[in-house]
């Protein structure tokens, strides 16, 4: 744990064990990575690790080294690019490039696993979905998944999310409703509506004032849904949107995918003051899904561990256990 809070920096597993070692791996319809453990180091298990919305996909900053942090604890870490989230577009298309790894995944050693932050964790369990890439997953592990993208849109653009009954408030980070403007750009039809919707992104997310008026209904109606503040006329704001980005909200919710059909041990983190995705959306995942462990971690927001109070280090340490356990073969998932 004290290895992926350090990041690219010194630690006392950086000291310990030898470095990883990357290799291109041949995955069907995108590049990927596979960090071995370094030399004289054993793996035990294998494991897709998903990137998120990020230009740079398996290269990114942040990713190569918790991949690496993976690696020197045993595991054999394919990270494949994801062609719509480098693009910083959310499609359900990045899900053909999630099965494909975990279909490229070596035959051993060990069980197999999957990784998703995030975003990413839509595409992931579509693809788990997949009866010849479920078959092959012993377990899931996600960290700040959602459920439903209505109920996380709510909470992007109000606020406001459901605890049961219960409706509660919370503070959404603003940059992050601009981010899902920006990525959802490149699916409105006409160009000039999509230019004009990614420079508003844009001045949104340097805090400047919009570029003027949108040039078009379907812009307008993205536009209107990132501005409302009224949990009430989400619904009809959803509604409005344009096909193409209606249909691509509706592929990527899981609230309707057959989640019951699912085998594997899912472990779920969620940070309890998560300002992207509300902590409800693992709860909701943790019913849904057959076998799973749900660990709520206090204090931690979206996906950054550091800084976190001693309740929250062990939430998150109880967390890292599973993930070992699911490594050594051990089921974290039996009698939970």
């Amino acid at each position: 744990m004290s290895d992926i809070e350090a990041g690219p920096a010194p630690s006392a597993l950086k000291r310990e064990t030898p470095a990883p070692v990357l290799e291109p791996w041949p995955v069907p319809g995108t590049a990927a990575d596979l960090w071995r453990p370094g030399p004289g180091a054993k793996a035990h298990a294998r494991l897709v690790l998903v990137p998120g919305l990020s230009e740079a996909g398996r290269r990114d900053a942040r990713l190569v080294p918790l991949a690496q942090s993976l690696a020197r604890v045993g595991f054999l870490v394919l990270v494949p690019d994801l062609p719509a989230a480098r693009r910083l577009a959310v499609s359900a298309s990045d899900a053909e490039a999630i099965a494909a790894a975990i279909l490229a995944l070596p035959d051993g050693p060990g069980p197999a696993g999957l990784a998703a932050i995030s975003y990413a964790a839509g595409p992931a369990f579509l693809a788990a979905l997949r009866p010849e890439v479920g078959g092959r997953l012993d377990f899931i592990a996600t960290l700040g998944a959602y459920h439903d993208t209505e109920a996380f849109l709510t909470f992007l653009a109000t606020g406001a999310y459901r605890d049961g009954d219960v409706w509660r408030f919370g503070r959404p980070r603003p940059e992050a409703l601009w981010l899902f403007v920006l990525a959802n750009a490149t699916n409105l039809p006409d160009p000039r509506e999509a230019y004009w919707l990614r420079a508003a992104a844009d001045s949104r997310l340097r805090g400047l004032a919009l570029p003027g008026p949108p040039p078009g209904p379907a812009a307008a109606a993205v536009l209107a849904l990132a501005e409302e503040r009224d949990r009430e006329a989400i619904p009809a704001r959803l509604a409005a949107l344009p096909r193409p980005i209606r249909a691509e909200l509706e592929a990527l919710s899981l609230a309707r995918a057959a989640l019951e059909q699912l085998a594997a041990c899912a472990i779920l983190i969620h940070g309890e003051d998560d300002p992207v995705i509300p902590w409800t959306e693992s709860r909701r995942l943790a019913e849904r899904l057959p076998r799973a462990r749900l660990h709520l971690i206090p204090g931690l927001d979206h996906i950054e561990p550091s800084g976190l109070p001693l309740g929250g280090r062990l939430a998150l340490l109880r967390a890292a256990e599973d993930l070992l356990a699911a490594r050594d073969g051990r089921d974290p998932c039996a009698g939970a």
